[in-house]
């Protein structure tokens, strides 16, 4: 059901409703957003363009925004490493013809991938298998870096294994901002799920991670 912790549908409606109530009694002096604001995605593209032949997708689902920004970090660290990157949302990559690797990340909801990044990766299964594929989760899990978090977010992504292995595997902590999330969805999260607000992405682990990736790719 989630992440951390399993919550019935009759505890969440009731839980929900509650706080929907009170939230309704008190207007006049709390305001929370039903829609969650509109999220602008990173599209980039790294490096001088002179070296086609080493061009690199780095393709991300993402909810609120920040999966894309360790995307975009991973993209960037590449392309200092001489690489030509594309930094894509998943929903905007149809053809992988021009790449000679790819780099496919997902933040997690309900502990897994999003949808659109496995249909993705079930979709496009005969090109990956012919280049160096990697992936990479954000994930609140490891907010906490414990060795039980880790087993957990490692075993989020089996299902993507079962279509395509990877060649690498990266997981990161994700971040958090309530202000980003619809009412339904603030309200599993921050009174259900209690799932902490907070910035948790370690960015010297994820430029790391990136700096060893071509010798893998």
């Amino acid at each position: 059901m989630s992440e951390k912790t399993k919550v019935t549908r009759r505890r969440f409606l009731l839980l929900a409703g509650g706080t929907v109530g009170a939230a309704a009694l008190t207007c006049g002096g709390l305001a929370i957003s039903a829609r969650p604001p509109e999220v602008k995605f990173i599209e980039e593209s790294f490096g001088d363009g002179t070296n086609m032949k080493d061009k690199i997708l780095v393709a991300y689902a993402s909810k609120c925004g920040s999966t894309g920004q360790v995307a975009e970090a991973i993209g960037r660290t590449l392309a200092n490493n001489g690489a030509t990157v594309d930094v894509r949302h998943i929903n905007n990559v149809s053809d992988l013809s021009a790449y000679r690797a790819v780099v496919l990340g997902s933040a997690i909801r309900q502990a897994k991938w999003l949808p659109e990044a496995v249909k993705f990766v079930e979709a496009h299964q005969p090109e990956l298998s012919r280049v160096p594929t990697a992936y990479f989760t954000v994930c609140m899990t490891l907010s906490e870096d414990t060795e039980e978090s880790r087993r957990k977010a490692a075993a989020f992504l089996e299902p993507v294994r079962q279509i395509l292995e990877p060649v690498e595997e990266g997981f990161f902590a994700g971040k958090m901002d309530y202000g980003q999330l619809g009412l339904v969805e603030r309200l599993m999260i921050e009174r259900v799920m209690q799932i902490p607000q907070g910035d948790f992405r370690n960015w010297t682990a994820i430029q790391t991670w990136a700096q060893a990736l071509p010798a893998r790719l």
